[in-house]
Order: structure tokens, then sequence, then C-alpha cells
């Protein structure tokens, strides 16, 4: 029986690294993968009887409120008049309570934080060498002049959407940081210049995006790696480095082709917002429910909507308000947005010392995505729970590497 599950523990693991690596593709590759993850983890659960060895702490009180953030949308069912989205925005956050489970059970031993940090940046780099030699050719990809929109063509044709591919590359900006951060000096020289290219590529393929915000966070997570290095040296230095790194960061993001003022000024995302305010507006204690607040906001949405949204958009069955804090306050109003800042907040104080600055990036990244996306209800919930069990439940092996020399 102990080999069995041993070879289950070891299934679980591997299925939980495929799912990371799947991530930064659409939904019908990691669906097998989810699959397998889920179902060894409930064998786990029974043969293991993990049950038995559960003490509430505050690691699993998280997960009970993320469970909990899972049940408002089932909790208001009743009092809905609408089903008409019900089916459909409960399965795009079903994996919460699955990975709520799974974080209040807890993981096996064999998970180590490295393995999936250096899954992220891997991915990235083999994701962007995939598109750039393979799907585009190396010729024509130096050749052609307008780069950004030709990779942005063969990406969203195979690989994911610009917020979902930018989130990836600047999770993984975070996981070198951290590597090279924790383990400099143990880090055999090689290692140290494949994970700084591995940067540079990285940064190199944001700053071609067409997506403002990931170039933007990723300009901001860099300029905060320097900070947090010299300060930790030099104190004044830092100080010095503080004042100057706002100055550097307006002189960065203004190169970016869609940061001029008339872009800013026809940014989409602003008449969903407003739309999103004026159904908050009518009950901002409560909320309606996933249905009855989205039904409200598509009524309220042909009064806010810009004249491109109508030529160029206005197709689409299902349109949210691009914010998550809106959202959930439209659906469940203010104890909802309590309970997600809290999701948000909490993993900060909550992680071991030895992981205190990631959660700091790993959950700013999540609150920034947040503004511009559905991120716990949407497209990013499963790279959001994965990088919870990251620092609420999986051993921090960065200071343990067995690489010696320089």
């Amino acid at each position: 029986m102990k080999q069995i599950v041993k070879y289950i523990n070891y299934i679980n693991l591997l299925s939980a690294i495929c799912l990371t690596a799947s991530l930064m593709f659409y939904y019908p590759v990691q669906r097998n993968v989810f699959y397998v993850f889920f179902i060894s983890y409930f064998l786990e659960i029974i043969l293991e009887k993990k049950w038995k060895s559960i003490r509430i702490d505050k690691t699993r009180i998280y997960y009970i409120v993320l469970g909990v953030f899972f049940l408002l949308a089932v909790l208001y069912l009743p009092i809905e008049n609408s089903r008409k989205y019900t089916v459909f925005l409960l399965e795009k956050r079903l994996s919460i309570f699955g990975f709520a489970i799974v974080g209040f059970f807890g993981l096996n031993n064999k998970f180590r934080i490295n393995y999936f940090l250096n899954t992220f940046i891997i991915s990235s780099i083999i994701a962007i060498i995939y598109l750039i030699f393979y799907r585009i050719g190396i010729n024509v990809f130096f050749e052609y002049p307008l780069k950004t929109e030709v990779i942005e063509l063969m990406r969203i044709k195979y690989v994911n959407s610009h917020m979902a591919f930018d989130f990836y590359l600047n999770t993984s900006l975070i996981s070198i940081w951290f590597i090279l951060s924790r383990s400099w000096t143990k880090t055999v020289w090689w290692k140290r210049y494949l994970y700084i290219v591995s940067l540079t590529v990285i940064l190199s393929a944001l700053s071609i995006s067409e997506g403002r915000s990931g170039f933007i966070i990723g300009v901001i997570l860099i300029l905060s790696f320097i900070f947090v290095e010299i300060w930790k040296r030099r104190k004044v230095m830092g100080i010095v480095i503080g004042f100057i790194i706002p100055f550097l960061f307006v002189g960065v993001v203004s190169f970016h082709k869609r940061m001029t003022e008339s872009q800013i000024k026809t940014e989409p995302r602003l008449f969903l917002w407003e739309s999103a305010l004026s159904v908050i507006k009518e009950n901002p204690v409560f909320g309606f429910g996933i249905s009855d607040a989205q039904e409200k906001f598509d009524l309220a949405r042909p009064k806010y909507e810009t004249v491109e949204y109508r030529e160029r958009w206005n197709t689409s069955t299902h349109l949210d308000c691009h914010n998550q804090y809106l959202q959930t306050t439209m659906e469940s109003g203010i104890i909802g947005l309590l309970i997600l800042l809290f999701l948000y907040i909490s993993p900060v104080f909550k992680v071991d010392k030895t992981k205190r600055m990631l959660a700091v990036f790993l959950m700013f990244l999540c609150a920034y995505q947040s503004v511009f996306d559905m991120f716990i209800t949407g497209p990013f919930t499963a790279i959001f729970c994965i990088i919870i069990l990251l620092l609420l439940s999986v051993k921090n092996n960065t200071l343990n590497l067995h690489q010696v020399g320089n």
C-alpha cells in the first residue's frame, strides 16, 4: 500500500507541474491534466486518510475563506431572478472550490517550490521560442517591421490572449528574481547566466507585446527587484535609487506604442467600469448574484459604450466588466469585495519569512491584474490557485540547492 501511495504522490506532483506548464495556453490544453491532478489528489485523500491529521490553523482558514468565496455564488442562487449566466459563470470558477479542498487537506511531501518556479521560467522560454522559430519563422520575425502585430496574430491563434501570456511571463520574472536572490552563491555560474538570459528574453517579449498592462507591471517588477537588492546591501544607495526609479519608470513606459494620450482616452475598459459602477450603486452592500449582476450589467452597458465598441466588438454574447473588484462587488456587494481583498492581502502575512517578498510580488501582480481583467473568477483562476499553493502549502527549497562553486 505504501508503494501505491508513493506512486500516486509522484503522479500528483507531476500532474501539478504539467498543469503549471500548460497554464499559459488556452483551457483545452489544460483539461486532461486537470483531471489527472484532481483524481490523483482525491485518491491521496482516501489512501492517506488525510482527514485524520486535520488541524485548523491560519493556512487552513485561508482555504476555508477561498471556498466561501466560491460558495457566495451558490448562496445567491435561490434569490436570483435569472439563470441565464449561472452555469456558464459557475463553470469558470469551479476550480476555486477544488483547489480550496486541496489546500485545506494539504499537499504531499514531494512538492518543492523550485520545481514550479523553474516550470514557469522554462515554459515561458519554450512558448516564446515556439512562436518565433516555429510559428513565425526567425527570418520573418527579424525582417518584418511590425513585430508586435505578427507575434500578436500567432500568439492569439496558438497560445493565448496577451493578458494571460503577459501575466505568465511576469510570474516567470518574479521566479527568476526569487531563485537568484535566494541562491546566487549556491548556483553554478552557467545556470546564473541561463537565468539572466531567460530574464532578458522574457523582458524583450513583454516589450513588443500589444498589452500595456503586462508591459507596465513588468517594468515595475524589474525596477522593484533592483531597489530591493540594493536596499538589502546599502540602505543609503537604496534611498537614492528610490527617488530615481519613478523617473526611470515614466521614461521606459512612455516608449510603449499604446501609451499615447489618444490610446488611453479610447481605452474600452473605461466604459465597462462606468457600467459596472452604475450597477453597484443600485445595491452596494449585498450585490445581485452572479447571473442577475451580469444581466444588469448587460442592460447598463449600452448607456456608456463607445463607438469603437459598437463597430468592432458588439458581437460578443458575454462581456464582463474586465475588473475583478467591480465584478465581485456587483455580484456579492461589499461582503464579497472584502473577502476578495482578504484573499489577495493575507498570504503576505501567512507565509514563512523566506517567502515573504515572493508573496509580496506575486500577490501584487495578482491584485494589479485584477484591475484590468477577471482574475480569480476568470481565465486566471487556476494560476492564482497554483500561486497560493506555492506560497502557503509548498516547501521552499531555494536555500537548499545542491549546486556549488562559481
